[in-house]
């Protein structure tokens, strides 16, 4: 094994003893992976302006690029860490900060939720309710157990960050998992056991847009329900709790006005033609 790939393995080792989640060290695994592969002499020897080349490529997004830039500054101050050092200077320091784009919601229409909601068979009319009126992820969805669920409150064990939350029970999530049995709610269609978020997310966006005609995600469903909460209840702390999002950043998304609030707005506006 070489130094570059120890070095990478006693990294994500310190990533798993800091508790944080599969997804993330499955993705820095990923970059620093390819990076190694990238650079002429392996992660371990690369210079700041190799770096520059590899991070601001224009066939990036900004978020793409937001994303390597945090998990290899991350990286790179783990492995110049004058305590513990593996490198003996740190790459990342003078290198121009990435910031991410501010997201835009793209929730499913009401009239592509009904089409789902009515013909979709199982299992996907059942993630589809849990994701459009729970508000769960599909990370979150693989999570859940009926034990999860009771009448009055769903509890999320693991939701992002690691963070545990609990959401008062929607009537139509309590009426389709009511009578399930206990273990998985997303599970194998043959198997039977216990699925991944991919999975979620993969065969229900297949199956909506081949079945159903419906071309949407299962996270535009739960952009439907931050819109709609927030445009019908208005209060952003509300929408926050609902989405369990950490910070009301996140959240901010939902508060922009939509089209129809604008065309509206604008209909109000003096006009001076001829």
């Amino acid at each position: 094994m070489s130094d570059n790939q120890d070095m990478i393995d006693e990294y994500l080792e310190h990533l798993r003893r800091a508790g944080k989640q599969d997804s993330t060290l499955d993705s820095r695994r990923d970059l620093l992976t390819r990076l190694d592969r990238e650079m002429e002499y392996g992660i371990g020897q690369v210079t700041e302006d190799e770096l520059k080349a590899w991070l601001y490529r224009d066939e990036w997004s900004q978020n793409t690029k937001f994303a390597y830039y945090s998990g290899l500054k991350d990286f790179y101050g783990w492995a110049a860490d004058p305590r513990d050092p593996w490198i003996t200077a740190n790459p990342m320091v003078n290198l121009e900060p990435v910031s991410a784009v501010k997201g835009v919601a793209r929730p499913c229409t009401d009239e592509q939720l009904r089409i789902i909601l009515t013909r979709a068979r199982e299992p996907y009319r059942t993630w589809a309710t849990i994701a459009a009126y729970q508000g769960l992820r599909c990370i979150e969805i693989s999570r859940l157990d009926r034990e999860h669920v009771t009448e009055k409150q769903l509890f999320v064990v693991k939701g992002k960050g690691g963070k545990p939350r609990v959401h008062d029970t929607d009537e139509a999530v309590w009426a389709i998992l009511k009578d399930r049995p206990a273990g998985p709610i997303a599970r194998h269609q043959q198997r039977g056991d216990r699925v991944s978020a991919q999975y979620v997310s993969s065969m229900a966006s297949t199956y909506f847009r081949r079945q159903l005609g419906v071309p949407v995600s299962m996270h535009q469903l739960r952009h439907w329900l931050g819109v709609n909460a927030q445009a019908r209840y208005k209060d952003i702390a509300v929408t926050k709790a609902m989405l369990g999002h950490s910070s009301l950043t996140s959240t901010q998304i939902y508060v922009d006005a939509s089209d129809e609030q604008q065309r509206a707005a604008r209909a109000t506006l003096p006009r001076f033609a001829e």
